[in-house]
């Protein structure tokens, strides 16, 4: 499977950016969505703050990878500025920048056929990750779903499997 990594910045505020949490970009800018968490999760989880994610989906190749964090917080927040009328740059109260090259499968013709099963060929163990993921999104919608199917597996296998009581010796 060919996988696309992500380059997000994480940018802390005094007031939220948006009233929305996604906002998909469409037009050129170094980010492909502003993900403002204060439309999801209440601000007093944040300290009262806003924090917002600058996502920007990449080949793992990207020299986007490759950037410093100043030169991608430049680069971000300059074009938030653009973006969003009153957001000053010199208001951020943190940026940081998380790099993962391998984050999420990149579906083709067929890619059902080829997802990987949950569980492995090691007995009691399970894998699941992104590429477990069909006609959807990594998201955290997703990633429970993945994760209560990968249980209910397992424990349809252990309620299956007669528990073996050793002999205790005293």
């Amino acid at each position: 499977m060919k996988y696309q990594g992500i380059v997000c910045a994480s940018v802390l505020l005094e007031e939220p950016l948006t009233k929305y949490y996604v906002t998909n970009i469409t037009d050129p800018a170094p980010f492909t969505g502003v993900i403002d968490m204060s439309a999801l999760v209440g601000r007093k989880e944040f300290g009262g703050k806003a924090l917002v994610y600058l996502p920007k989906y990449v080949a793992p190749n990207d020299p986007l990878f490759l950037a410093s964090d100043a030169q991608l917080r430049e680069s971000f927040l300059s074009s938030l500025e653009k973006m969003y009328v009153g957001f000053q740059k010199n208001k951020v109260l943190a940026f940081q920048v998380s790099r993962v090259r391998h984050v999420f499968p990149i579906p083709v013709l067929n890619y059902s056929k080829t997802v990987p099963p949950i569980k492995t060929s090691i007995p009691g163990l399970y894998f699941v990750n992104s590429s477990h993921i069909l006609n959807g999104t990594l998201n955290v919608n997703e990633t429970i779903s993945l994760a209560e199917r990968a249980a209910m597996e397992f424990m349809k296998e252990r309620l299956a499997t007669p528990v073996k009581m050793e002999a205790l010796t005293v």
